[in-house]
């Protein structure tokens, strides 16, 4: 009975064809079973004619490698595990898909996790991949320091570090240049006249937002700016959290003439807080950000920032991992960094001599100063 056009697996009559085997395709090709395993694979001891033939029968057949019997025979599971800190986090999604296009060139799957920064929840889901025999891991900012973690990362499945990597281990690691990237920022505020230049840190624990609070301290030195330890913010990459720090900075009696954001959405929190309280952006205030999130291209925002080339960063993570699932050797480890670039837009102007301050209660910016981690500028 011939089958219906479109699906080689459904008969005329809407009924299931039983699904081609390999040993279908071997017997209307008059081959042998290796011969068509060995086409299939593209490996070089079988003769073009041939691969092609092969090829086309299989085509013809509707013929799909078993997946569950190509991992027996390699005794891999072809699924990748991706952890990631913050799934709603509009920086996260072309990171993923980087390490999907590798994911998908090498026939592998990916197994997606959200931690929400909770050491806990990531404990729980590296033993669930762990459990399903995953090939490797990508951790995306994730904290890899704490005993129990490590313990999971040195069972010897492979994994690889994007965004935030571990001082104290030799990890694989796939990140950014921030050092540039702030200083690139801080040269162009300074040029439009900025000296009084306020920062919204990311988290303590994140070694991608300490580089840029590093870079943020040594131009502060370096150029001679205002160094005032209330400058200094936390902002969690967080919108409430970049909110509460330009509430405080915008609140000082000397409040800053341009802000610095440790990323895009700690800069988004900032703009509420000018909107809401009448500073406008750029003519009473300069702002920028760091990522280069797809929002802030966005014409009612246009925001000045740090483009990183997240996908490209989320394929090299994929390649190092592909790297070590496949060696047969012992690899060393492997550091990748990747440049960033300023992406001037309209969030940023020359500095004004006359500065607003908004009359709020004095309660929470020292407070926040604290918790900010300030060092001075010798830090």
């Amino acid at each position: 009975m011939a089958r219906r056009e479109g699906n080689p697996d459904i008969l005329e009559d809407g009924g299931e064809r039983r699904r081609a085997t390999i040993h279908d395709v071997a017997r209307d090709c008059g081959v042998s079973l290796s011969t068509v395993s060995n086409a299939l694979a593209g490996k070089s001891n079988v003769k073009e004619e041939t691969r092609q033939r092969v090829l086309a029968t299989a085509e013809r057949l509707g013929y799909r490698a078993s997946m569950v019997a190509r991992a027996l025979r390699m005794q891999r599971s072809f699924t990748i595990g991706v952890l990631i800190a913050d799934v709603a986090n509009p920086a996260s999604p072309d990171f993923v898909r980087g390490i999907e296009d590798m994911a998908v060139r090498e026939n592998c799957t990916l197994l997606l996790c959200n931690t929400d920064g909770d050491e806990t929840r990531q404990i729980a889901h590296m033993r669930s991949l762990l459990d399903q025999q995953v090939d490797g891991m990508v951790l995306i900012s994730q904290y890899c320091e704490g005993p129990v973690v490590r313990g999971l990362l040195e069972t010897g499945t492979p994994f690889v570090l994007l965004q935030r990597r571990t001082p104290l281990f030799a990890d694989d690691y796939v990140g950014a240049d921030n050092f540039t990237g702030i200083t690139e920022s801080m040269r162009h505020l300074i040029d439009l006249g900025h000296r009084r230049i306020a920062f919204v840190r990311g988290p303590v624990e994140s070694s991608t937002a300490q580089e840029r609070f590093d870079a943020y301290l040594h131009n502060v030195a370096s150029f001679g700016l205002d160094s005032d330890p209330e400058l200094v913010c936390l902002g969690h990459y967080s919108v409430e959290g970049g909110y509460a720090a330009a509430m405080r900075l915008l609140a000082l009696d000397r409040p800053p003439t341009a802000i610095l954001a440790s990323n895009d959405m700690s800069a988004m929190g900032v703009l509420n807080a000018t909107a809401e309280h009448g500073i406008d952006v750029p003519s009473q205030l300069s702002l920028v950000g760091f990522d280069d999130i797809q929002l802030a291209s966005f014409a009612r925002i246009n925001l000045t920032t740090t483009h990183l080339p997240k996908r490209d960063m989320g394929a090299a993570a994929a390649g190092l991992l592909m790297n070590r699932i496949e060696s047969k050797e012992q690899l060393s480890q492997q550091t990748v960094i990747f440049p960033t670039r300023l992406i001037v837009r309209g969030t940023t102007a020359p500095v004004r001599t006359v500065r607003p301050r908004i009359r709020i209660a004095a309660r929470s910016h020292r407070a926040g100063r604290d918790r900010a981690g300030w060092r001075g500028p010798q830090g």
